[in-house]
């Protein structure tokens, strides 16, 4: 397992920044989905207490990203056809429901700030930068959400966004076609700062749609070799 940088000069919510040390690791690919998270070796090279780095697991297990096996070990999660359905399904739920309620609080300031960051995006895919492309997506739809002014929406959006970039990390679940989703982010802002709500609602609810098809005839095959 790669190691990770100590925390020893550290005082304030050890747990929580162990957590992130951890998180970054996942989220990057540097531990891989199934690796085994060992307790000893972690504590020793964040120089923390075991006590501190099985409560930042714990918090990466509430986060979908770890998961305990039969009481007794922790590993990164799996994720299979079916975790990918079930959270792409529920992305576009949330966020077309943020999207609805974000063409109801849009301000011309938050306009100008979508518009930049629509720019970005579409410079990112000019230049084949597909990483930043990945980054600015997810920043743009966080935006959104946070145009909504709704608390816990928030929150799981925020969850539900770490689990759906450690899946498209370890599948290589990727866009194929990264001009047709600039353009999809542009129609979506076009309809949040016109307040169509409704629009805007079936925008960001359709935007994962090539995905949830293709995942949906993954898990189709799936449960019929179980049966």
């Amino acid at each position: 397992m790669p190691k990770l940088a100590s925390l020893k000069s550290e005082k304030r919510l050890l747990d929580r920044q162990a957590a992130d040390r951890i998180r970054s690791h996942i989220l990057s690919g540097i531990l891989p989905a199934g690796a085994r998270l060992l307790e000893t070796q972690i504590s020793g090279e964040l120089e923390v207490s075991r006590g501190t780095v099985r409560a930042a697991l714990a918090l990466l297990t509430r986060e979908g990203l770890v998961e305990q096996v039969a009481f007794t070990r922790w590993q990164v999660s799996e994720t299979t056809p079916r975790d990918a359905w079930e959270l792409y399904t529920l992305r576009g739920a949330i966020e077309g429901l943020g999207a609805r309620l974000a063409a109801g609080n849009v301000t011309d300031a938050d306009e100008k700030r979508l518009r930049r960051t629509l720019a970005d995006l579409a410079s990112a895919v000019d230049e084949k930068r597909y990483q930043d492309v990945t980054d600015i997506d997810f920043r743009l739809h966080r935006e959104i959400i946070d145009i909504a002014h709704h608390g816990r929406l928030a929150e799981q959006h925020g969850y539900l966004m770490q689990q759906v970039r450690f899946h498209m990390v370890h599948s290589g679940f990727y866009p194929k076609d990264y001009k047709v989703l600039a353009e999809e982010h542009a129609a979506l802002i076009n309809a949040v700062v016109a307040r169509d709500a409704n629009l805007a609602e079936q925008l960001a609810e359709s935007h994962n749609e090539a995905e949830v098809k293709l995942l949906s005839a993954f898990v189709a095959r799936e449960t019929t070799g179980q049966a």
